[in-house]
């Protein structure tokens, strides 16, 4: 019987498959009402009936949901209200709205800083933080019978920068003080650099591909020009990458919004899973983007969590599935998922028709 972490192999190296695989990935009140439908007992047991190929290791030991630094000998601090911080000094408050509740910063430490202030600040250390000893053990536990394609979160480099100093000021910075922006970015490529080796030093193979976060699209177009991210972010990711496969591990980004413009920038420093494929604001057909990028990179997501999976019917959703693995899966080189997590809004009977839809495509 085949695994699950060979199935995600086989897409990415195009190689004969079973069925395409699939990647579930809910906010944890969908958890929630997907147990209580089906009679389930565990946020696993879900992933389980879900046939999710992959893991993540921050949303299996957080709780679904985003998983981000925690555990692992963190845990950001509660200073009341509901606002918690972490070691970078950035704070977050916890907002709920209908879609379920969310973690928004509130807080952003650099952001009336001058830059001596800044070269002068407390800049974490991942190695008096962490300590990844415990990580591959718990892997092989969570694999049980099977042996899933795990990730972790390893690089926001571009995303925490905005965190700590605010996302106009970086911006501005990266337009206006490049100098400033590249010494943040730097510092945050150093962490992220640090940290990855250690979890890839304790992860005995285990761990199948680094994510890498950085959302660098809106809704309509990139958030910044694409010469500023080829100029300032992308050479840091380029040698992040480098450092990865030392270990022959993939590499897994993630950046929602209108980023059609850099999918070829990151399939040639070397990622191997481009995600979320937000379609709808890159205004592409499954088909375009298919015969565009399909042979160069993974194809990761694509069905439509801003509108159409909470309003299709569960036989429409099933027809879409069905699209999508016949178009960006055609030939190999495709992970189905959602162009999100799935949020409060998708009724049950909607995951579970993409769920019958990979049973009768096995």
């Amino acid at each position: 019987m085949i695994t699950s972490r060979e199935r995600v192999n086989n897409a990415i190296l195009r190689k004969p498959n079973d069925r395409a695989p699939y990647n579930f990935r809910a906010e944890p009140v969908v958890y929630e009402n997907i147990k209580r439908a089906m009679g389930l007992t565990s946020d696993e047991a879900v992933r389980t009936w879900a046939q999710s190929d992959v893991r993540d290791v921050g949303t299996v030991y957080s709780g679904g949901g985003y998983g981000g630094y925690s555990g692992f000998g963190w845990r950001d601090r509660e200073l009341g209200g509901g606002v918690q911080e972490d070691f970078w000094g950035v704070r977050r408050q916890r907002v709920s709205n209908s879609g379920g509740e969310y973690i928004e910063i509130c807080h952003f430490p650099m952001q009336a800083m001058a830059f001596d202030e800044i070269r002068n600040y407390n800049w974490p250390d991942p190695r008096k933080i962490f300590n990844f000893a415990p990580l591959a053990e718990m892997i092989r536990k969570a694999n049980g019978n099977n042996r899933y394609w795990w990730m972790i979160e390893g690089e926001s480099m571009y995303d925490r920068s905005w965190a700590v100093r605010g996302m106009e000021p970086f911006l501005m910075d990266l337009v206006g003080e490049p100098e400033l922006a590249d010494f943040i970015l730097g510092k945050m490529a150093q962490f992220s650099f640090e940290y990855t080796r250690m979890i890839l030093d304790k992860a005995d193979g285990l761990i199948d591909a680094i994510g890498i976060y950085n959302d660098l699209g809106t809704q309509n177009a990139m958030l910044i020009n694409p010469q500023l991210y080829r100029e300032h972010v992308k050479p840091y990711q380029k040698r992040y990458i480098e450092m990865v496969k030392s270990y022959g591990t993939k590499v897994f980004c993630h950046s929602c919004g209108a980023v059609e413009p850099i999918i070829a920038d990151l399939a040639e420093i070397g990622v191997d899973v481009v995600d979320p494929l937000q379609l709808r604001a890159m205004r592409m057909t499954p088909e375009e983007m298919q015969q565009k990028h399909g042979n160069s990179i993974t194809l990761h997501g694509g069905l439509d969590t801003q509108g159409f999976l909470q309003k299709a019917s569960p036989a429409t959703v099933k027809g879409e599935v069905q699209r999508m693995l016949q178009t960006l899966g055609r030939d190999g080189g495709y992970i189905l998922a959602g162009t999100h997590l799935y949020q409060a809004d998708v009724p049950v009977a909607n995951i579970a028709a993409i769920h019958e839809s990979l049973r009768n495509c096995a």
